[in-house]
């Protein structure tokens, strides 16, 4: 099986390299360059994220089938591409809030695991650390302190006090990023199959997705990662260099994890001009089950509508015809197109 994944995705891969690595550079760059945005405006990666950084990956895959079918990639179709993140009919594709959730969840868990186990061992080998401490929050509780009292206070008795917030910090919000990437990354299979669907709501797809997980989750889980981690350690090393390197260039906290997110950026470029036809291998590779999740929910809401309205059978047939008719909404944006104007010019 995982042979047959391999050779699938490298298939996959072949029908257009170059584009592949066009894409995936381009998509890589303007990614790792937001990002690198934050060394200079801190906090603006938060906020890019959710709406530049997310649809710019979603053009991206769009535009790998694009040009796995017309083979060719433009500056016009990924403007268009990068424009129906926001149509109704993709919303949801990356399940943002609940991967945002999870980051959360998963920080506040590691943050106070680590902080407990760091502050228990730097109060054991340190007799200055409590003191460093207690500063701080006396210096908190002051309403006319400054950002300079603040780093002088993580700079006393030998910078204890900043070693401390790396420990702590750090790890626990990488490991949150790479949390949210992991889940936005799986959910954003639903891409596939909303160009697939045609007339079906986001709501039916979350039922789709959430009825192949029930059967699949193990089996997709492992296929995922058995495709896709070398892009996992490369955002880690990427992370690891520039934090280390922020460490020895400016020693700020915050710098450090900019320039950490922008290093991982970089590297896990390399990784994008596979990464978008391994996602796409692993719908294809699931595809016959999220046909069947799409008959189980359409019966499973015609039972449930007929429970409470009286469905004729001809009501019944148009219902699944719109719940399960497949198309590529792309093609279909274009006919539109074509319909006004038949000449195809602007």
């Amino acid at each position: 099986m995982k042979n047959r994944l391999f050779s699938d995705a490298y298939k996959t891969y072949k029908i257009a390299p170059i584009s592949s690595w066009i894409l995936g550079l381009t998509t890589g760059i303007l990614v790792a360059a937001i990002i690198a945005i934050d060394l200079v405006v801190p906090g603006i990666v938060a906020i890019s994220f959710p709406f530049i950084i997310i649809p710019i990956l979603f053009s991206a895959t769009l535009q790998h089938v694009i040009f796995k079918t017309k083979g060719q990639l433009t500056f016009g179709s990924s403007l268009k591409s990068f424009t129906f993140y926001y149509n109704p009919r993709f919303f949801g594709s990356f399940s943002i809030l609940g991967s945002l959730l999870k980051g959360l969840v998963v920080f506040l868990a590691f943050e106070m695991t680590i902080s407990f186990i760091a502050s228990t061992v730097f109060q054991a080998t340190s007799t200055t650390f409590i003191e460093s401490l207690n500063a701080l929050y006396e210096t908190v509780y002051e309403y006319n302190f400054t950002y300079d009292d603040l780093v002088n206070i993580f700079n006393m008795n030998g910078g204890i006090l900043f070693t401390y917030l790396c420990v702590v910090i750090l790890p626990s919000l990488f490991l949150a990023i790479l949390v949210i990437f992991y889940s936005t990354s799986r959910s954003s299979i639903m891409i596939y199959y909303k160009m697939s669907a045609k007339n079906v709501s986001n709501r039916f797809t979350k039922l789709v997705y959430s009825d192949v997980l029930r059967h699949k989750r193990m089996a997709m889980f492992k296929d995922y990662w058995a495709l896709n981690w070398p892009l996992y350690v490369l955002l880690i090393l990427g992370f690891v260099g520039g934090t280390i390197g922020g460490f020895f260039w400016k020693g700020d906290l915050v710098f450090m994890l900019s320039l950490g997110l922008v290093s991982g950026a970089v590297l896990g470029t390399f990784f994008l001009p596979f990464y978008f036809g391994n996602q796409e291998t692993l719908y294809d590779t699931y595809a016959s089950q999220f046909i069947s999740s799409t008959g189980n929910i359409t019966t499973y809401l015609l039972n449930t509508l007929q429970k409470d309205i009286d469905l004729s059978i001809e009501e019944k047939e148009k219902m699944k015809e719109n719940l399960s008719n497949l198309n590529n909404p792309l093609e279909d944006e274009e006919q539109n197109d074509n319909k006004k104007d038949p000449d195809g010019s602007q």
